[in-house]
């Protein structure tokens, strides 16, 4: 662990003296690149990146701070996870101004209520931060995330994760039993005022992604056309919270608008500018979940999924066209 955070501020300390270095050359090259079509947002793009490392830096004065200033394990994990809103808030919102978006929440009655294990489709980079602020933050409570190993390399999100009880995975399937077993305890052991969050897909949905799980995995087949705007469900660790479940409802998170913001080329070609983002929230009660196996029932929600996001695309385009 001490290795790694070594390895990676040290990235962080390499890349930020060489943005501040080339940062008039930066500037030029994104203000000519913004001519061409295809990099047309490259000017946002570089705020966005420029941005992004200033939070980080900002982000880890911060940790050491409550570290240093705080010795009490409740007071620190209270502050560590202010810290840790506040670092969400603040890259959405600035991805929101430079690139204009326009948030709409519909299903706002399935926020309140008991906390729950929350499901999310993902698409994005940015809709990562979605449960966090619009869930988690609307309740003024903790959400564990289910992580993927790799965001370790950022050392906010590293040392955050690792502050507050979440878990990162390995998604490569070369221990699926461990990974289940971590969730599964993750799960478990959330107390009654704190809610836990997975992307059940396992990593985000792409045209790309889709028609290759079709080509390598011909049994998935069915639930590849039942599914056109989804990737089916990793079903280990969902089932494995929900036989753990100590008493929380299930809510889902839908939304569409981010599927033009993948990746970095998304970020410069203009996927993300001016777009109209919706964002719904549905909820099912503790006592009307499945007491046996679960698969069907979160099939038929997984249906419910595909329905939403395909009326929130169409909402998106509507809204888009009118505009």
């Amino acid at each position: 662990m001490y290795l790694r955070r070594l390895l990676t501020i040290s990235v962080l300390i390499v890349a930020t003296i060489v943005a501040v270095t080339l940062a008039p050359v930066v500037l030029v090259s994104a203000f000519v690149m913004s001519f061409f079509p295809k990099f047309k947002t490259t000017p946002q793009a570089m705020a966005f990146i420029y941005g992004f490392i200033g939070y980080e830096w900002i982000g880890l004065s911060k940790f050491a701070w409550v570290w240093m200033r705080y010795h009490d394990i409740e007071e620190r994990m209270r502050k560590d996870r202010d810290i840790q809103f506040w670092w969400g808030r603040s890259l959405f919102e600035m991805g929101k101004r430079l690139f204009k978006l326009r948030i709409e929440v519909t299903g706002e009655d399935a926020i309140e209520g008991n906390c729950a294990l929350v499901l999310c489709r993902h698409t994005s980079m940015a809709d990562t931060v979605l449960p966090l602020l619009f869930f988690g933050q609307a309740r003024a409570e903790g959400l564990r995330y289910v992580l993927k190993q790799e965001l370790r390399l950022l050392p906010c999100l590293d040392i955050g994760g690792h502050r507050l009880p979440n878990v990162f995975v390995d998604r490569s399937g070369s221990d699926s039993a461990k990974a289940i077993k971590d969730v599964t305890e993750l799960m478990q052991k959330a107390p009654a005022d704190q809610s836990v969050l997975i992307y059940p897909e396992g990593t985000r949905f792409t045209r790309k992604k889709h028609q290759q799980l079709a080509a390598k995995h011909p049994h998935l087949k069915d639930q590849l056309e039942r599914w056109p705007d989804l990737l089916p469900l990793r079903l280990g660790g969902v089932r494995g919270m929900l036989d753990a479940n100590p008493g929380k409802d299930l809510v889902f998170l839908a939304h569409a608008g981010f599927e033009g913001s993948a990746d970095i080329h998304d970020l410069l070609s203009g996927g993300w500018l001016n777009q109209h983002v919706r964002i719904h929230f549905w909820r099912i009660p503790f006592a009307q979940l499945p007491k046996d196996d679960p698969t069907e029932y979160l099939f038929a929600q997984w249906d419910i999924m595909q329905a939403t996001a395909e009326r929130l695309e169409q909402e998106v385009r509507q809204g888009t066209a009118a505009n």
